[in-house]
């Protein structure tokens, strides 16, 4: 695993928007029209400049798979508010930030409030399936949370990844069933 600079952008920005083209809790940030895979797009970038900030973009060393995992507290600067202005303007669209901002809020009150992992984002290259990235990223985040002493948290819609976290070792703390057709899985790993 390998901790990627801003030239490597581009190919994680590429690898996740690829992987989350179906994500349920991805599209349901977005707003949805005829933009809604460039509004996507732009919710990756943002994230990634983020985990860029945070020190918590990795790339497989194949470089089929990519990990935005960081440690929250997040920082905070002048530059994130910016991201986020743009993460409004490009991908959420003024009308659904009450929406996001409201999802925010739960979601904030039932994440632990000591320090731990985010692990945000993971995705695989369509294009390279069958490859060992997410094992490379697994066992690198796996090393950083024991080098660090911090738990991982991550949160799933999908229940065939939630599946996947549970056989690595991620147990489920809280569920959120938003609708009949959205469920979030709230995640951790001691």
């Amino acid at each position: 695993m390998q901790k990627i600079t801003s030239s490597q952008a581009p190919k994680v920005i590429h690898i996740l928007t690829q992987s989350f083209r179906t994500n349920p809790s991805a599209l349901w940030v977005i707003k949805q029209d005829n933009k809604v895979q460039d509004r996507l797009r732009a919710l990756v970038e943002y994230a990634v400049k983020t985990g860029l900030e945070n020190d918590g973009v990795f790339l497989s060393d194949d470089e089929s798979a990519a990990a935005i995992c960081f440690k929250e507290p997040a920082k905070t600067s002048l530059s994130s508010y910016l991201n986020q202005l743009q993460l409004i303007r490009k991908a959420i669209g003024i009308s659904r930030v009450p929406h996001v901002l409201k999802r925010e809020s739960y979601l904030k009150k039932h994440r632990p409030k000591e320090p731990h992992l985010n692990f945000w984002f993971l995705g695989v290259d369509p294009a390279c399936k069958g490859g060992d990235g997410v094992y490379d990223l697994k066992k690198g985040i796996f090393h950083l949370s024991k080098e660090q002493h911090l738990p991982i948290l991550v949160e799933t819609s999908v229940e065939r990844n939630k599946n996947v976290y549970e056989q690595f070792g991620f147990h489920v703390y809280h569920i959120w069933k938003q609708s009949p057709d959205y469920t979030l899985w709230f995640m951790r790993r001691n």
